[in-house]
């Protein structure tokens, strides 16, 4: 009888468990193109505008140019870029960590010569007790906690560095206090006829000249190496704090182009045929493309 049960009530189980799944046809829903389809399509068909160099008049370093005046064509990924107030700090103090000697060294108490005896009994004298004559309370003792040396460097990425050199160029072109000469050239050895012509510029205080050269010229070194506030230097020697530090920075056609291979994106390539151009031509080019 209890087997007979247990069979009834196995096969109710079965037949409540053996419920017909629902099936929906598959069908095929033509969705209707949204607004953000639309948009994404214009900005894929919309083609970028191209990167426009950045014009800067050149300057006559051998004397008045004849004729009408020339510009520079700059590379804007490297002389037009987003002001990092932050990155430039990061710089500055990553060049000054590395000049820090870091030499300064005390004597501890264990390095002082001298006998390790007690000076006075611990007890008994009434006064403080003391041990040798090496403690760091007394004259002529150890310095607790004084400095050892080490090394202050610090590390900061490549890529920061070469944001920061943009960085900075880009401050000293909207300053107005960047220029560009054909060649740092100085055509005499003697330091008062190079004087006279930066005092004529107003480049007499506060101006580094950078070339891109091997070296700095022979006759321009030997001229500006008596001349204070004057400094020249190759851009392989050019840091981010030099540029900051100087109040004006000149730099020659070859190393605006160092510059733009080294820290350049490759957005924009300027042959040298199209490095220096009229600049009533640009002027003329400019007005034409406004008025379009």
């Amino acid at each position: 009888m209890l087997s007979a049960l247990r069979k009834s009530v196995a096969g109710s189980s079965q037949a409540i468990c053996r419920r017909r799944m629902a099936t929906v046809a598959p069908t095929l829903v033509q969705s209707k193109p949204t607004i953000q389809s639309k948009v994404s399509k214009l900005t894929i068909s919309k083609v970028a505008d191209p990167i426009k160099p950045v014009y800067l008049t050149m300057s006559s370093f051998t004397g008045k140019s004849k004729g009408a005046k020339k510009a520079v064509a700059l590379d804007p990924t490297v002389f037009d870029h987003p002001i990092r107030r932050d990155i430039l700090h990061l710089c500055v103090v990553h060049h000054l960590d590395s000049l820090r000697q870091g030499t300064a060294s005390t004597k501890t108490r264990a390095e002082v010569a001298g006998s390790r005896r007690k000076i006075r009994p611990q007890k008994g004298s009434g006064r403080a007790r003391l041990g040798d004559r090496q403690s760091p309370m007394l004259r002529g003792g150890g310095v607790a906690f004084g400095p050892k040396p080490r090394d202050f460097s610090t590390k900061l990425n490549r890529k920061v560095i070469q944001m920061g050199m943009r960085v900075a160029l880009t401050m000293k072109l909207r300053e107005q206090r960047l220029g560009v000469l054909q060649r740092i050239n100085w055509w005499s050895h003697k330091t008062a006829t190079l004087n006279s012509r930066l005092d004529g510029l107003g480049w007499r205080t506060g101006t580094l000249f950078v070339t891109g050269e091997s070296e700095v010229p022979a006759r321009m070194r030997l001229a500006s190496r008596n001349l204070r506030g004057i400094e020249c230097r190759t851009v392989a020697d050019l840091v981010v704090y030099d540029i900051v530090k100087w109040r004006r920075v000149v730099l020659d056609i070859a190393a605006v182009n160092a510059l733009e291979r080294s820290l350049g994106k490759g957005w924009l390539q300027i042959s040298d045929s199209e490095r220096v151009v009229s600049d009533i031509t640009h002027s003329s080019a400019e007005e034409v493309e406004a008025s379009t």
